[in-house]
């Protein structure tokens, strides 16, 4: 039996699974319904490589519809045409070839020595991060997960039978993979954005998002406790969210290129 939608906490730590977290539902004639919320240590092991091979294998399987990623698919296109051959394909053999950038640190380095040589600003951001509010992708706290969800998770998905990464591949797939980003989900629910992870007070901002998610037609069962105590499950169950909706219908307003990709909420 299967869950039909999955929603990603990534991680692109060395140590990825205890941070990379997972949520999956079901949609229902009634809006959506979790089954499920696990830790990818608990399911494919602690270590990167495991830990994102699990999860490909996971999306790649025949019950899943719609998958939400939190990371960035891609690079602003400025970047792009100078390194990547302007394509959204051009950007994952990049960082897969044996030409490319051998680790984040490199991959950040080189985007941002391109950026400031062709725009004359380090850190540029792609149009759809200066809609929904999220970081430049090869910035310091951004660049591992860029890095790694492009040579490791989206590199093993783009050519496989069945799957399309929208809006690079479509959406006519069976399986669509969609990039999220959970601050801009519960901004669009009209919640906390920030200040619900570790902060003063974050447990009782966490509760103000779960009330949120819920009354957007979301069943949590009994998994109300886990996303209350850990808020990279509750980020998985944004992710989830905004997946359900591309699952949904729901579609990229015009902005930027396709080959930056486009975050879905």
């Amino acid at each position: 039996m299967g869950s039909g939608v999955l929603g990603v906490d990534f991680s692109g730590a060395s140590e990825a699974g205890d941070s990379l977290w997972v949520t999956e539902a079901t949609r229902t004639s009634a809006g959506l319904r979790v089954d499920r919320c696990y830790r990818a240590t608990d399911e494919w092991g602690r270590g990167r490589e495991s830990a994102h091979a699990g999860l490909v294998e996971r999306v790649t399987d025949d019950d899943v519809t719609t998958v939400g990623l939190d990371f960035p698919f891609s690079l602003p296109q400025a970047v792009l045409d100078e390194l990547c051959g302007g394509t959204w394909r051009g950007f994952l053999e990049w960082v897969a070839g044996d030409d490319g950038p051998a680790d984040p640190s490199a991959f950040s380095a080189a985007c941002r020595e391109t950026a400031e040589r062709v725009t004359g600003s380090r850190d540029v951001r792609r149009e759809t991060d200066a809609r929904r509010g999220a970081l430049c992708p090869y910035t310091n706290r951004v660049r591992s997960m860029t890095f790694h969800g492009g040579r490791d998770v989206l590199g093993r998905l783009v050519d496989a039978d069945g799957v399309a990464v929208a809006p690079m591949q479509g959406t006519d797939a069976d399986t669509v993979v969609s990039e999220v980003y959970p601050a801009a989900t519960f901004g669009w629910l009209g919640c906390y954005r920030e200040g619900y992870k570790s902060t003063d007070g974050a447990r009782a901002r966490r509760a103000f998002n779960l009330d949120a998610v819920e009354a957007c037609s979301v069943a949590l069962d009994d998994h109300r406790a886990t996303y209350l105590a850990n808020h990279d499950a509750l980020d998985s169950l944004a992710a989830a969210v905004s997946a359900g909706r591309v699952g949904d219908g729901a579609r990229p307003s015009p902005a930027g290129t396709d080959a930056e990709g486009h975050i879905f909420v």
